[in-house]
């Protein structure tokens, strides 16, 4: 081994470390690159008369700098940030859209509210009854609005969850394609090839939560979901997004084995698209089913009580708006089947259901709380609504989706267009006894307040007018006894009825009521108070002149402020500002959430920037280094010429 070798074997190393450090610096901005490292072996020494004589150097290795731990945190990392900001940023957007004060729906409920005080103050009013129409036209419109972003906003979910999927399988065949790569290079160490195939497993982890297992051969398997194999050595496997069985809004993922496919939509989590999952099950479908009950309950409640009134016409009011009705989705290919419909819509919960038959029960779960009951073939009375199961031919697996409230802000609409047909009186009224010149006859301070109807059954009144007259026994026995020559039902033509006493005690029909008031009589009550005289009379008749009667368009406005839903527990209002709240609610969850986790995933980007990244100042220290160790092994290599010259100068001589 002569000295000139060991001059070469210098400067073939240190080329390969310039080499080596030039491709760093080059890289040194490229996302994913691992910066290498070459390490030197002393060759295989000569043994020599003196001893083992040194024959230069070698480049063993060129390493590339990377933990594959730290990679695996800043993997976890990514996965977590990418779902949590695709739910903030969904949740954003929709918070942003119902707590808008301008544009939201609440502000359209209370014009709508305080058009009808105006035509209560008014009710003759042309332009009052205008107003009523228009402003309950503009509350439907607003609830058609939302609908309407509700459904876009899904619409366009659908649409990133398919250009997901297609990110996925592309970077799936990526994968796959540089594990061919590296297997054919293994045994020598393909480290730009280790980088691009690890800068696609972060990319894929950015999209779906992912598990990655490495063979003997270096090849990566990527399973996603309980184990589907995404990529197993050369081969990628693909995903498909198809409408659900049961809801064709939604979008279902699907696994694609070359049997057939599998949906996995409930298996897969984390990623961008387990975000879009989350936001659509947690806040999307749930804020458009509060909102549909709101739009539900305003109409139903309105309705009911516009039919209680009369128009300024004398005619019965009819249905103010629209409603929906319960929406059911079966799954395809269920044996048996099911009807649903409203028992009182002022017990939904606003929630969704899934009810299933597992071979020997019928199981309803709540979507959104979670809870779960067995429900019994027939009649089941639930959170409002009336589920009637027909058992026969059930088979296990059969399921269906129940929407109470899902299309009621898209099914809300205003029936009436004549404002003469909006039914602001009431359709009975009370009269004190009067004489022919209409002076009063009744010698007592007792009040009867106008009267209120729960029904319009036995109205108008057909067989007559109704009296109250007052009969002072001296005892427990005085009251009121209500004569009425007519049919009501359940009650026969002049019964009489002790109704109130001076003995603070009160019955109809054998039952104490307090002494002011006394509750219904054919669907008619009314208040009385102060102390009546012996013979003291009232006559509740059929209100024939109701023009300026106001009593209905009062009981309509007083809706906004009764606990009319979620079981009586709330106002239209209170239901609407406690979905607000909770999204809002949400909203900031997700984003202090978001804002950890992106804490969490710079930390591990920079600890893997430590052991991979490119330092220039390090490298050009570096390239100083080896260009100097360069030049000592070509000085090396002319000291050989040197030497050789000087010999061949010798033989000359």
């Amino acid at each position: 081994m002569s000295i000139l070798s060991i001059g070469v074997s210098g400067l073939i190393a240190n080329r390969h470390a310039l080499d080596t450090t030039g491709h760093n610096i080059s890289n040194v901005n490229t996302e994913g690159y691992s910066r290498q490292r070459i390490d030197f072996n002393t060759r295989e020494p000569f043994l020599s008369p003196a001893g083992y004589l040194g024959t230069g150097v070698e480049s063993s290795e060129i390493q590339r700098q990377y933990d594959t731990f730290v990679a695996g945190q800043m993997r976890t990392s990514l996965t977590v940030s990418s779902e949590l900001r695709a739910y903030y940023e969904g949740a954003q957007r929709l918070d942003d859209l119902v707590a808008d004060p301008d544009a939201g729906i609440q502000p359209t409920i209370q014009n709508f509210f305080d058009s009808l005080q105006g035509l209560a103050d008014d009710p003759t009013s042309i332009p009052a009854r205008q107003l009523v129409l228009t402003e309950a036209e503009s509350m439907a419109d607003r609830f058609h609005y939302f609908n309407q972003q509700f459904d876009d906003t899904r619409t366009r979910m659908n649409g990133q969850i398919g250009f997901n999927v297609g990110e996925i399988n592309r970077l799936a065949q990526n994968i796959a394609d540089i594990n061919a790569d590296i297997k054919l290079a293994y045994g020598s160490t393909p480290n730009d090839l280790l980088d691009k195939r690890d800068q696609l497993v972060n990319e894929l982890s950015e999209q779906v939560d992912i598990q990655v297992l490495q063979q003997t051969d270096g090849a990566y398997n990527v399973f996603i979901g309980r184990g589907q194999p995404l990529v197993m050595d050369t081969t990628a496997a693909t995903l498909g997004t198809q409408p659900s069985g049961l809801d064709p809004s939604h979008l279902e993922i699907t696994f694609n084995y070359s049997f057939g496919t599998q949906i996995i939509t409930d298996q897969i989590s984390g990623g961008t698209i387990g975000g879009l999952l989350r936001f659509r099950n947690e806040i999307l479908d749930p804020t458009q089913d509060r909102v549909g009950l709101v739009a539900l309950g305003i109409a139903d409640q309105l309705n009911t009580q516009h039919q209680l009134g009369l128009d300024l016409d004398g005619l019965v009011g009819g249905a103010l708006f629209s409603t929906s009705s319960v929406q059911v989705l079966p799954q395809p290919g269920n044996g048996s089947s099911i009807t649903v419909d409203y028992d009182n819509v002022s017990n939904l919960t606003g929630n969704s259901y899934e009810l299933t038959y597992d071979g020997a029960d019928f199981i309803l779960q709540d979507l959104v709380a979670g809870t779960t009951q067995t429900l019994a073939a027939g009649s089941n009375i639930v959170d409002g609504l009336d589920i009637n199961i027909n058992a026969a031919g059930a088979i296990t697996g059969d399921t269906f989706l129940i929407q109470p409230t899902r299309s009621a802000s898209l099914d809300i609409n205003l029936l009436i267009n004549d404002v003469r047909r909006l039914a602001a009186g009431g359709p009975v009224q009370v009269r004190p006894a009067v004489d022919g010149n209409g002076n009063p006859l009744n010698g007592g301070d007792a009040r009867v307040t106008q009267p209120a109807n729960s029904s319009m059954a036995g109205l108008p009144l057909a067989g007559g007018d109704i009296q109250l007259v007052y009969d002072d026994q001296g005892g427990p026995t005085s009251g009121f006894e209500v004569y009425y020559p007519g049919s009501v039902p359940g009650v026969d033509p002049f019964d009489d009825f002790i109704v109130y006493d001076n003995l603070n005690t009160a019955t109809i029909a054998g039952t104490q009521v307090p002494s002011a008031q006394f509750g219904a009589y054919g669907g008619i009550s009314f208040a009385i108070s102060g102390v009546p005289a012996d013979g003291d009379s009232f006559t509740i008749s059929n209100n024939t002149n109701g023009s300026s009667d106001n009593r209905n368009a009062l009981s309509l406005q007083n809706l906004q402020n009764q606990n009319l839903l979620l079981g009586g527990t709330a106002t239209f209002d209170a239901t609407y500002i406690q979905m607000v709240s909770d999204v809002g609610s949400k909203t900031r969850h997700a984003e202090l959430n978001l804002g950890a986790q992106e804490s969490l995933l710079v930390r591990s980007q920079e600890a893997m920037a430590e052991i991979s990244g490119v330092n220039l100042d390090e490298e050009a220290a570096k390239l100083i280094q080896f260009q100097q160790a360069y030049q000592a092994s070509a000085q090396v290599i002319s000291v050989a010429g040197t030497l050789f010259d000087t010999l061949l100068g010798a033989v000359r001589r």
